[in-house]
């Protein structure tokens, strides 16, 4: 089943009750396509309602996602724009998209790149995102890894490891209760550091502010 949908007016809302949604982003193509329905749409949106079917959708480049799966994996592919997603149970995998913002309360997230904003919420599993801007990352339980961060970062943890890469001299807040912290920052910038003890190492000109609180593990803040 095809729907014709103007390339300007790219927003598609999918929702599942239970089954996959997978979302394959095409370029050149100029209409949203699903293997389920129905398909609604006005001059803004189009909305595909999978019940419980399997949903396997595919649109043009750049198209924002509005998804919702109470079960079931999340998976999109190729380059979109802001993707909104809301899960119950299931991984979550996004391979590149302007923006992110994943809730989910237990499966695993995975981000390969953002062109800007990150925010990743799950009650437990892990969360890994490759490229971003900046980033706001968190989750109960699980490790947290942000491998080439380009804006201010926030990633907090009660039970897990946080490592985080950073690719400018951007603020960061990692805390874990439990857990090793490791931020590495490139080799020119000089960090203001904020240990887990509270403790402040001073430096006579600093480019940025990293607060690093482990309640039971290592803190390692290193330039590479």
């Amino acid at each position: 089943m095809s729907l014709p949908t103007p390339v300007k007016a790219a927003v598609v809302r999918i929702s599942t009750t239970s089954g996959s949604i997978k979302v394959v982003a095409e370029p050149g193509l100029t209409e949203v396509r699903s293997n389920t329905g129905p398909l609604l749409t006005d001059e803004s949106s189009t909305t595909i309602e999978g019940g419980h079917a399997r949903v396997s959708v595919r649109v043009p480049e750049g198209t924002d996602l509005v998804v919702g799966a109470r079960s079931g994996r999340v998976t999109i592919e190729g380059r979109v724009g802001s993707v909104s997603a809301v899960t119950t149970s299931g991984r979550v995998s996004i391979d590149a998209a302007g923006s992110v913002d994943v809730r989910t309360k237990s499966g695993r997230i995975d981000v390969g790149r953002t062109m800007s904003t990150c925010r990743a919420v799950a009650s437990s599993g892990r969360i890994e995102v490759g490229r971003c801007g900046e980033a706001d990352v968190t989750t109960r339980s699980g490790r947290i890894v942000l491998k080439d961060a380009h804006g201010t970062v926030r990633a907090h943890c009660v039970s897990g490891r946080v490592e985080i890469a950073m690719a400018t001299a951007d603020d960061v807040d990692a805390e874990t209760v439990s857990g090793r912290i490791g931020i590495s920052l490139p080799s020119a910038v000089r960090p203001q550091i904020v240990s887990s003890r509270g403790d402040i190492v001073d430096a006579a000109a600093f480019d940025c502010v990293v607060v690093a609180r482990s309640g039971s593990g290592r803190v390692d803040v290193s330039n590479r």
